[in-house]
């Protein structure tokens, strides 16, 4: 339009954990006349501007939960710091060419503001020890988060039926999801020794990580064990080691 296009709003990232910072590049094209302003919006309301032929080229209009770092701000991009849930929603760029034509045009472009769990899911279990012919009666919670945090049960890494599934308000806006289950456990789970219950939290492709618990019998020592998923931190997962072996050798020598 009248030699101006407006091409792509892009975020980065575009799925931000509350408090960190997000960068909103404005890609625009000007052929015919110099830029008169490139304004910002949150829904309808206008947080930030630039233009060129005005002192200061900058303005910021008070809007809540956003922060913008004017330092890193300019014509083509705003970077918000310490991004909060209420700015998860629709934004957008509307750019206007200036004199004679001022042409105007507008991209807009989606954000979520997410908190991931802190923690690994907990797995509770109705009894310390199974055999074959048991009936296991398990549930299992998810660390708080938002989105709520999708939980599911794996037998020997087979998954399995959940019977109940709610989601618990937490403190600060987040969520915890728990899940329910009843298992038949039969001589085949433990053809292979000790059946493992695993229960895996994931939020879409940002989180994955699980806890496992080893289904021992009776005369056996009860073993929790921690999975990591891939790029998670994994010395908890040692020092949980080296603490088991450790009650294992103790326990073998008194």
């Amino acid at each position: 339009v009248g030699g101006l296009r407006a091409t792509d709003l892009r975020i980065s990232p575009p799925v931000v954990q509350r408090g960190n910072d997000t960068t909103l590049a404005c890609l625009y094209e000007l052929t015919d006349a110099p830029l008169y302003s490139v304004k910002w919006y949150r829904g309808r309301h206008e947080f930030y501007r630039y233009s060129p032929t005005e002192n200061p080229t900058t303005k910021i209009f008070p809007f809540a939960g956003i922060n913008v770092d004017l330092a890193r701000s300019n014509q083509s991009q705003v970077v918000l710091t310490r991004v909060s849930f209420g700015l998860s929603g629709n934004f957008s760029c509307e750019v206007t060419a200036d004199a004679p034509s001022f042409a105007t045009s507008i991209v807009s472009n989606t954000m979520e503001v997410v908190a991931l769990p802190p923690s690994l899911p907990v797995i509770q279990t109705d009894k310390h020890y199974y055999g074959p012919g048991d009936v296991l009666h398990a549930n299992c919670t998810s660390g708080p988060s938002r989105p709520p945090a999708d939980l599911i049960f794996l037998l020997n890494d087979q998954p399995h039926d959940i019977d109940a599934h709610q989601v618990h308000p937490a403190p600060e806006g987040l969520f915890r999801s728990e899940i329910y289950s009843s298992i038949q456990l039969w001589p085949a789970h433990y053809e292979r020794g000790a059946p493992i219950l695993r229960c895996q939290a994931k939020i879409g492709d940002l989180y994955k990580d699980d806890a496992a618990v080893a289904l021992y019998s009776g005369n056996s020592h009860p073993k929790i064990e921690r999975v990591t998923s891939p790029g998670s931190a994994g010395s908890l997962q040692v020092c949980q080691f080296l603490l088991l072996l450790h009650i294992i050798v103790w326990a073998n020598n008194t």
